[in-house]
C-alpha cells in the first residue's frame, strides 16, 4: 500500500511525506500503516476510529483534524491518500501500429 500523507495548515501543504509499506486492507493493517505514515511526518499518531478506517477505504483519503490528536498540534489537517499504482501497459500491434493497452 503506498499512502501520500501532507500536513496542511489551511489550504498550504507545511510536509509531505510519500510511505510504501506491505500492509493488509484491514483496520488493523491501517492502524499500523497510519502508525509508520505519521511516524514518518514527524507527526503525533491521531486517534484512530472506526469511521476513518471506513472513509480510506471507501474514498482513498482520510483527513485527520486537530480534534483527531491528543496532543496539541500546529497544523489545520493530516490528510492521508492512498496511491493508487497503474497497471502494466502493454502494447498491441495493429494495422501496422503501436497501441497501448492497461491491463485489468
Amino acid at each position: 500500500m503506498k499512502i501520500w500523507a501532507k500536513v496542511m495548515r489551511g489550504d498550504k501543504i507545511l510536509r509531505d511525506v510519500l510511505y510504501e509499506g506491505e500492509h493488509p486492507s484491514t483496520p488493523s493493517g491501517f492502524r499500523d500503516a497510519v502508525q509508520n505514515v505519521a511516524y514518518r511526518a514527524d507527526v503525533s499518531t491521531p486517534v484512530i476510529l472506526p469511521a476513518h478506517y471506513e472513509r480510506f477505504d471507501r474514498f482513498n483519503r482520510v483527513k485527520f483534524l486537530p480534534s483527531d490528536f491528543i496532543e496539541e498540534v500546529d497544523f489545520t489537517a493530516f490528510v492521508l491518500e492512498r496511491v493508487k499504482e497503474d497497471k502494466p501497459v502493454r502494447h498491441v500491434m495493429g494495422r501496422g501500429r503501436v497501441f497501448p493497452v492497461r491491463l485489468r
